[in-house]
């Protein structure tokens, strides 16, 4: 909506209009120069530049006039209630997830999974963080599923540095505390949903069952409907597969992947929220994603912010042309 946010300067213009009708007056009046008729051509009032002139000025005036009042488009302030879930991704990018036996690599298809299930998404609210060995925020919770597919799309193994020896480990548990802490308190009522996606044993940093503690006590004063729930899900299809592994100095290394610590997650699981799955393909993984959006959709007040867009530069070039044509105006003829 184009509005102006000071109105009431728009009062200028009352002497604005009466000047105007002033030299309105003046200009329509007829002089008599008789006897004395060589006098007129020095009269320089009565000349179309002169009042060119004076019509500038007054243009001049009212342009900065529309200036003062603050030209803007409004966007109206709007509170929108939305029902939905609060919901973390928690991706795996090691090395191992390139391992062909998901084809084109794990990674992908995980990629293209969770993609297809921001598609479905309407109104809850999705975060994405990636680990290797360090877990990092690759977008907090939002609800532009563009943005998120986008950042998704743009993931490798390569986003986190890796390249020397020991960085190449699977902090699992400290991404999930990183997850963690993202839910805030102001949607208490909602359900909070973390998706962890790895194919690995978690073996470096933080104690698994001490992270578990963590994630069961951080939102005690929430009911019980609405505790963290953890799907896990192990992406691998074959007991031993391989990857090919550039090491820094440009040599391809066959490196074998092997072993899921699936003992450790069945333990876990007993003791919170967790759901364990085991996905062999893109169609098991599809099905996972798909039994989220079962959950039960609290209700979320989400107040849009008021916009004022400033449109005082469109007046800017207008008042230069102005000021250039009053400048010719008075050099043409010297008018003072």
């Amino acid at each position: 909506m184009f509005t102006f946010l000071h109105p009431y300067v728009f009062l200028l213009l009352i002497p604005l209009v009466i000047g105007i009708v002033f030299l309105y007056i003046k200009w329509t009046k007829k002089i008599n120069f008789w006897p004395f008729g060589d006098l007129q051509k020095f009269y320089t009032t009565n000349t179309l530049y002169f009042k060119i002139y004076n019509v500038l000025l007054f243009l001049i005036l009212f342009v900065f006039i529309l200036i003062l009042a603050w030209p803007v488009i409004k966007e109206t302030k709007e509170t929108i209630k939305k029902n939905g879930i609060d919901i973390q991704i928690v991706l795996d990018i090691s090395f191992s997830m390139i391992a062909e036996d998901l084809k084109p690599n794990r990674l992908e298809v995980a990629k293209g999974v969770i993609n297809s299930f921001l598609d479905t998404l309407k109104t809850d609210r999705v975060g994405t963080v990636i680990f290797a060995w360090k877990p990092f925020t690759s977008l907090p919770l939002n609800f532009d599923y563009n943005i998120s597919k986008k950042i998704v799309k743009k993931i490798s193994v390569s986003t986190i540095n890796q390249e020397l020896s020991h960085l190449q480990w699977t902090s699992i548990w400290d991404a999930l505390l990183l997850a963690t802490d993202w839910f805030d308190e102001k949607s208490k009522e909602r359900w909070k949903v973390i998706v962890l996606i790895t194919d690995w044993a978690a073996n470096k940093w933080l104690e698994p069952l001490l992270a578990v503690e963590y994630l069961n006590n951080t939102y005690s004063w929430s009911s019980v409907n609405t505790k963290i729930k953890v799907y896990t899900i192990w992406i691998w299809w074959l007991e031993n597969t391989y990857i090919n592994y550039q090491d820094p100095y440009w040599w391809v290394q066959r490196m074998e992947v092997w072993w899921v610590d699936e003992e450790t997650l069945k333990k876990i699981a007993l003791k919170t929220w967790w759901r364990y799955f085991r996905a062999t393909d893109k169609e098991a993984l599809e099905k996972i994603f798909s039994s989220i959006s079962n959950l039960e959709k609290k209700e979320i007040e989400v107040e849009s912010i008021e916009v004022n867009k400033s449109k005082n530069i469109y007046f800017i070039p207008l008042l230069m042309i102005l000021f250039l044509l009053l400048l010719v105006v008075k050099l043409r003829k010297n008018i003072i």
